[in-house]
Formats: structure tokens, sequence, C-alpha cells
């Protein structure tokens, strides 16, 4: 049963997808596709842009020949329950581990930047507390929220960075293209993490009202998705050049603090960035809280999600801190996204697509996605 407070529109959804997936990812994306591609990291971003929204119309679609059920009861019919079972808990464990590896970085990042004195044990359950206590309100109150944060994180950052146009060197971006397909498309992938979080489509699908615009939210949730990153990576790039670039752990930072903000009124520009890129942290972190704890209340047939919000907390709490260094935990935001994300953005979803033509299960698609 689905109640009133988890109905959204599919506006809504397009904003929860993009806030979703900008989060951690915009600090390391230019260094990392700059590992891999040298100048041509806008090209891989709109490689991976493309072909992720490739699968997340394919997630749409496989949902939508099951409009009432989510990914936990559709997965059942496909694959038997027993299989589904299994992998609906890894997609708990999965998610658990990016709220963890979320707010670990988080409180990396405002330890280093804001809050030296304070211990980051308390940043992290800050923001952990923080995010539980908008999550066991439900779906509909977490997409409000998305709503007021959305232009606060987009319209400023975009602004911004204005300033620094005319320090951009368009020779930076070249040589174009001098690289091997092999290299091309590992840079591709690594831009995954950065666009992780459109799996929350497997859920959505039964809490949405007009599912007619849905495939029109999807398109325009990763295409704003795609252009906000290459839009920071172009500043990045062209700045720094792909040299300087790669050897930076967050450039995205290093470029705010270069810039010369011709706002001689504001004090403090670095401490504004931050605070938005704490919104965009904590939208991410809550979307992925709420959604695990909804897949755990679907697997145990309990009536309110919000019974397990609250015991959650102490576990991704502990899992953030399991890291010894921030290098530890990018290292395995490396291995969840190049072995966990892969799996559930492009096979498991090809796979379902197979099983789903073979069995010809599911009622007819309504909604056209």
């Amino acid at each position: 049963m689905i109640k009133n407070n988890d109905k959204i529109s599919a506006n809504q959804v397009a904003i929860i997808l993009f806030t979703t997936m900008v989060g951690a990812g915009i600090l390391s994306l230019p260094a990392d596709v700059s590992k891999e591609v040298g100048p041509n990291g806008l090209i891989a971003i709109l490689g991976g842009g493309i072909a992720s929204l490739f699968f997340a119309r394919l997630i749409l679609y496989l949902s939508s020949k099951f409009p009432t059920e989510t990914f936990v009861e559709y997965a059942g019919k496909l694959i038997t329950r027993p299989i589904s079972i299994v992998i609906s808990a890894v997609l708990v464990f999965y998610f658990v581990m990016f709220v963890s590896l979320d707010a670990r970085i988080f409180g990396e990042v405002l330890k280093i930047y804001l809050l030296p004195s304070t211990p980051i044990e308390i940043i992290i359950l800050t923001m952990l507390f923080s995010s539980a206590y908008l999550v066991r309100y439900g779906l509909e109150p977490i997409a409000r929220m998305s709503e007021i944060l959305f232009p606060i994180m987009v319209i400023p950052l975009v602004l911004l960075f204005l300033p620094a146009l005319t320090d951009v060197d368009l020779s930076n971006f070249l040589p174009f293209m001098r690289v091997s397909l092999i290299k091309f498309f590992k840079g591709m992938l690594m831009t995954t993490y950065s666009f992780v979080g459109f799996e929350i489509l497997y859920l959505l699908f039964p809490y949405v009202i007009d599912r007619d615009k849905l495939k029109r939210s999807v398109n325009s949730a990763m295409f704003s998705t795609m252009l906000f990153y290459m839009y920071i990576t172009f500043f990045v790039i062209g700045i720094f050049g792909y040299k300087e670039t790669r050897e930076q752990l967050w450039p995205f930072l290093t470029l705010i603090k270069s810039i010369n903000f011709p706002v001689f009124f504001i004090e403090n520009v670095e401490g504004i960035i931050m605070g938005i890129w704490t919104f965009t942290i904590f939208t991410t972190i809550y979307s992925f809280h709420y959604f695990a704890t909804l897949i755990l209340s679907k697997l145990l047939k309990a009536r309110e999600h919000s019974y397990f919000v609250l015991p959650a907390v102490p576990i991704i709490y502990l899992i953030s801190l399991i890291p010894d260094s921030i290098v530890t935990v990018y290292k395995y935001a490396g291995y969840v996204s190049q072995y966990m994300s892969v799996f559930f953005i492009a096979i498991l979803p090809i796979l379902l697509y197979i099983i789903l033509k073979v069995k010809r299960l599911g009622g007819k698609d309504e909604e056209k996605t």
C-alpha cells in the first residue's frame, strides 16, 4: 500500500534523479577522466552520459511493465523469488555503501576546509541524523526538499564559474582524441561513479502520479547532469590543463580557491561554495538512505520503511569509518563503482530485459516508456 506522502510527480522524479547523481563525484570527476583520457575528458563524460541515459531508459522500461510493483516484487517473477531476494539484499548493501562513502567524503572535506577542530565522527553523525530525520517522513517530503535545494545547488555554481571564463585556455583540450579506444572506454567507465543514482528507477515507478511523463523526466535529468558535469570539467581542465588536473585529489575545490571573484562584499566565497556542496552531498545521502530502507521494508514485508531508518544510521556510520584515509575511501568507491555499479546499471537490466522478452511477462506499458 502506497501512502499519500509517497506520491510524487514526474517533474519531481527528474529533480530527485539529478540531485541524487550530483554529489561527491563533482569533486574528483575532472581528475578521474584526465587520468584516463587526458584532454578528452569532456568527450568521455558525454559518452558516459549517453550510455547512462540508455540504461536509465532500459530500467524505466522494465519498471513500466510492472507499474504497481517495485524491483523487489517484479524481480521475483522474472528471476525467481530466492534469487531476487539475494539481489535485492545486495542492492541494499550497495546503497548503504554509497551513503557511507559519501558521508565519509563529506566529513573529510568539511574537516579540511571548514571545521578543522571538529572530530570527523561528529560531522558524519550530524549528516546521517539530518538525513534520517527527513527520510523517515517518506518520498514526497524528500521530493519537496530536492525541489528546494535544486536551484540552490545549480544556479550559484553556474554563475560563480563565469568570471573564470577568460582564464580558460582552449589549447588544454588538445590533442583531440589521440587516445586508444580501450583507454577512452575506460575513461567513460570512470564516469560511472559520478552518474550513480539513476538505479533508484528500479523502485520509483509505482510512486509516480503522471507516469506518461516519466520518459521526458528521465531524459531531462540525465542530460542536465551530463551538461553540469561537462560545465565543471570544462573550467577545471581549461584552466589547469589535464596534466595538472590529474595530479589533484579535488580539482573542483582547487579551482574555487584560484578564481578571483569580483564580489568584493563577500569575504569568504569558499565558505559559500562549501555550503552549496554540502547540499549536493546531502541530497545524495538522503536519497540512497531512503531507498535502502524502502527495499528492506519490502523484503521483510514491514508496513513502514521508517522502522529501519534510525537502525541503519549506526551501521552506515561504522562502515564510513572503516577506511583509514581518504585515499582508501576512493579506492573502495572505485571497487563499488567498477563492479557493483556496472552490475546494477548495465548487466542486470540487460539480463532482466532478455528474460522479460523470453517469458513474455509484464503488462502493457501504457506509459510508452
